[in-house]
């Protein structure tokens, strides 16, 4: 029979008796991710001493399982690897618990945070705001109706406008042209430093002109004694009015 190591994933503030069938089966789903190599990794069972759940890993694939949890938090690491790391730390703060994986029982090779980090609440500010988007979805019973923009990179923007009247007007643009909103803006700065902007209460919007720059140009040149028709390259002369450099 071949050789088996064994690895222990230890939860500090759980036992057997407190650990939620379910919630086993969500930790065993994980852990069978970061581990890897399927086929040659078993869970063998759940020791008390708080919880401890238990795999035996076939000789051969050892060293496999133990790179991968090496991995972690490294710039190498497998998108799995840290998917399913942050995936089981969440359950733990959720828990409460913080967790190791060990090797033979004594031998750390790995730790999970989960309770001991500090959450840090996130900065929020409401603040006069104007975005530009495509209204891809309204609708709604309340007197807050929701809705959804796309601005030009993608990002979607959750809103609400107020008033059964004023979300009738804003309907008629739906997927259509590119709108300006303004109004109150919610937005957030995380530990990172981003600030993000969580939602919009609508108060007034307007239709962008979607017109290119040619048919700009064309409409100038069209009008008569404004000196436009006049000029041999109108577009560079527009570009040169609006501060545009063609070299950068």
């Amino acid at each position: 029979m071949e050789k088996r190591e064994h690895l222990s994933f230890r939860i500090d503030s759980l036992t057997p008796d407190t650990l939620p069938m379910a919630r086993l089966a969500q930790y065993l789903a994980q852990l069978s991710i970061l581990y890897g190599n399927n086929d040659s990794v078993h869970f063998d069972r759940l020791r008390k001493g708080s919880a401890i759940l238990q795999v035996s890993v076939m000789e051969a694939a050892y060293p496999k399982v133990m790179q991968r949890l090496r991995q972690v938090g490294g710039a190498d690491a497998e998108p799995d690897v840290k998917k399913a790391f942050h995936a089981i730390d969440r359950l733990l703060r959720a828990d409460h618990s913080a967790a190791t994986i060990t090797h033979g029982g004594t031998a750390k090779i790995l730790e999970f945070p989960g309770r001991k980090v500090e959450r840090v609440k996130p900065t929020i500010v409401h603040q006069p705001t104007t975005v530009d988007g495509v209204v891809i979805r309204i609708g709604g019973r309340d007197d807050a109706i929701p809705v959804a923009l796309r601005d030009a990179e993608g990002v979607v923007i959750n809103c609400e406008i107020r008033g059964r009247d004023q979300a009738k007007e804003l309907s008629r643009y739906f997927l259509a042209e590119t709108l300006r909103v303004s109004g109150n803006g919610k937005w957030s700065r995380a530990s990172g430093g981003k600030w993000v902007l969580e939602s919009l209460v609508i108060q007034t919007f307007e239709v962008l002109d979607d017109a290119n720059l040619g048919d700009i140009v064309e409409a100038l040149r069209s009008v008569t004694n404004n000196g436009w028709a006049d000029l041999d390259d109108p577009l560079g002369a527009w570009k040169k009015l609006r501060g545009v450099d063609d070299h950068l």
